[in-house]
């Protein structure tokens, strides 16, 4: 497997001096597998710079085949969608999985975020490529070579957030954002699913000795903790705090490398930024 990312900035999209090398677009990983299998995890603003490449290849002529799987539907996490060339070219084949939820399904809200209101294309019925939803569960399916799981990451049944769990020949990437370890179970089912991962992708925005109000998410501690319990071999933090500059995040990444070190970790800790390319 092959990972790009698209977007790691959290919350909302930061076009900033002090933020490009990492980068200021929204949730957005695509991982490719060794038959070329093309999966999306999220559809942040990110997404759209995605879009663009696709376009150059088989989804320019209406022959891509993708397959997203969405965590939940907050905006940082789904606004790229309508946005991208490769979403209006009739061939073109969306294969959606996420969590529907007490307030709707997730077609649903997709569909409402393309309401005449917010934007000119009026509705998943005005997207020129065939598209298909399907609710998660935990059972797990299979995508060309790939394995997929899933597991929910909250109680919560007005907006349900789940990680993924993707296999193939032996090798393991885990994707896991705005989860809330204080829940109860949550980080003892998250530390069984992620076991051995040779990649966990995983969000904190922010320390603990910060004060801010984080909407739920856990902190770099807390992600360095549960990759150590599961015995994880790379840790990428992303969904970066909106105002966390280039330089801030440099200084946190050698903090903790520092403290690994100093442990005998062998965890390999990385920042992820836009761009960034990394075998699984």
């Amino acid at each position: 497997m092959k990972v790009r990312f698209w977007g790691v900035r959290g919350y909302v999209p930061t076009p900033n001096a002090a933020m490009l090398r990492y980068g200021g677009n929204t949730c957005c990983t695509s991982v490719t597998g060794e038959h070329g299998e093309l999966i999306v995890l999220d559809t942040g603003t990110g997404f759209c710079m995605l879009g663009d490449e696709l376009m150059q290849g088989e989804f320019g002529r209406g022959r891509g085949t993708l397959t997203l799987l969405i965590s939940h539907t907050y905006w940082d996490h789904i606004l790229g969608l309508p946005f991208p060339g490769v979403v209006h070219i009739p061939g073109n084949r969306l294969d959606i999985y996420g969590p529907d939820s007490t307030r709707g399904s997730l077609q649903m809200v997709y569909d409402g975020m393309l309401s005449p209101v917010y934007s000119p294309v009026f509705g998943l019925a005005h997207i020129g490529a065939t598209h298909r939803f399907t609710p998660i569960s935990t059972e797990p399916f299979i995508v060309g070579q790939l394995t997929i799981r899933a597991m929910p990451l909250s109680y919560r049944p007005h907006s349900p957030i789940w990680a993924y769990r993707l296999e193939e020949g032996g090798r393991a990437l885990v994707y896991i954002t705005d989860v809330r370890y204080s829940e109860r179970g949550i980080r003892e089912a998250a530390i069984a699913f992620a076991k051995q991962a040779n990649v966990l992708i995983h969000s904190a925005p922010y320390l603990r000795d910060e004060q801010v109000e984080d909407y739920g998410h856990s902190r770099v501690e807390d992600a360095i903790e549960m990759a150590q319990a599961a015995d994880v071999e790379r840790l990428l933090l992303f969904h970066h705090a909106p105002m966390r500059t280039d330089d801030e995040l440099d200084a946190i990444v050698a903090h903790f490398r520092q403290m690994l070190a100093a442990q005998g970790s062998p965890l390999q800790l990385i920042a992820a930024a836009e761009g960034m390319e990394l075998v699984v």
